[in-house]
């Protein structure tokens, strides 16, 4: 068998080699991506959830659509509506906002500007 021959069919067998293992990892980074991908989603629709759970609370207690809406948008994640109301209707001094951690000052923050935020989508219609 000639050497150029020997070299091209050696050449064949590497190419398509590294091409099966460059498969093989393609296949394993599209499958991790898919895993993140799905992971993304159940967390999205953890969050559309809780958000849906939020508004319906809202609802039952305030019965103003846009405001609740809002609320249900806005509150942070770990927020529900009770902690909601306990939140905006306390004073920072009671809550003990300043022995909080930054975590949990970020929460009442967050919480407070949810309703502020939405309390002013809804001048004219509830609050005002």
């Amino acid at each position: 068998m000639p050497k150029w021959l020997i070299a091209t069919v050696a050449c064949v067998f590497i190419s398509g080699s590294l091409n099966m293992a460059m498969a093989a990892d393609d296949k394993d980074d599209l499958l991790k991506k898919i895993d993140a991908l799905e992971q993304q989603l159940k967390q999205l629709k953890e969050q559309q959830q809780a958000s849906n759970e939020k508004e319906s609370n809202c609802m039952r207690v305030f019965g103003q659509e846009k405001f609740c809406k809002c609320i249900g948008e806005n509150l942070p994640r770990e927020v529900g509506l009770e902690q909601y109301v306990h939140t905006v209707i306390t004073s920072k001094e009671v809550l003990g906002y300043n022995s909080l951690t930054p975590e949990q000052k970020k929460t009442v923050d967050q919480t407070l500007a949810s309703r502020d935020r939405c309390t002013e989508k809804t001048k004219g219609g509830f609050l005002w």
